[in-house]
């Protein structure tokens, strides 16, 4: 029976592997330069190593993966959604000052309402580049879920607060989002580009 990985340790191991991440620039590497990245921390002594004392061998890639670089970049997304404003954004694409009324809370706190001085109702949404689609699907649940949030028949406006995770984002990919979300009205910006 393989033995618990004590805290200590695991918080030691997290705290390599964030600093092995910063070092290499983590979330600017391709594909097979993540693989690479953690295929040497796998045979890392240090971290590979410890945690083999823990884990099967064929499982300590998928738990720095899923366990801790994952969390990593979480960590990345939440600080550059930290670092923007709805009120400033809705400022800057519709022209129109605004207040939050509604930040919502646990797994949706990426999710902001606020009314504009003209009684406008704007859904923020934050996320991610590649999952754009949750931060839109986000929005649209809170608008089916909150129903005072339509005014005479008319949904709030949504905007997407849109993370950079890394740099294979290129102008055209950028277009390509704008453009798909403007066909349904949805305005989306770039975050930490």
């Amino acid at each position: 029976m393989p033995k618990k990985l004590p805290n200590k340790k695991k918080k030691q191991i997290e705290t390599l592997i964030y600093a092995r991440a910063d070092d290499v620039g983590y979330r600017t590497l391709s594909r097979p330069e993540s693989s690479r990245f953690l295929d040497s921390l796998v045979e890392d002594t240090a971290v590979g190593g410890v945690l083999r004392e823990y884990y099967p061998k064929e499982n300590i890639r998928t738990y720095i993966k899923d366990g801790i670089l994952n969390a990593y970049m979480k960590r990345f997304t939440n600080d550059a959604l930290d670092g923007v404003s709805p009120t400033d954004t809705i400022q800057r694409l519709y022209g129109v000052s605004s207040s939050v009324i509604q930040q919502c809370t646990g797994k949706d706190a990426r999710v902001s309402v606020s009314r504009s001085e003209d009684g406008r109702i704007f859904v923020v949404s934050g996320g991610t580049v590649l999952k754009w689609e949750t931060a839109l699907r986000k929005a649209l649940e809170l608008i089916a879920k909150e129903t005072g949030l339509s005014i005479d028949g008319k949904t709030p406006e949504i905007c997407l607060h849109l993370v950079v995770t890394n740099n294979s984002l290129t102008v055209a990919d950028k277009e390509h989002i704008t453009t798909a979300l403007g066909a349904i009205g949805v305005k989306a910006i770039f975050c930490n580009d």
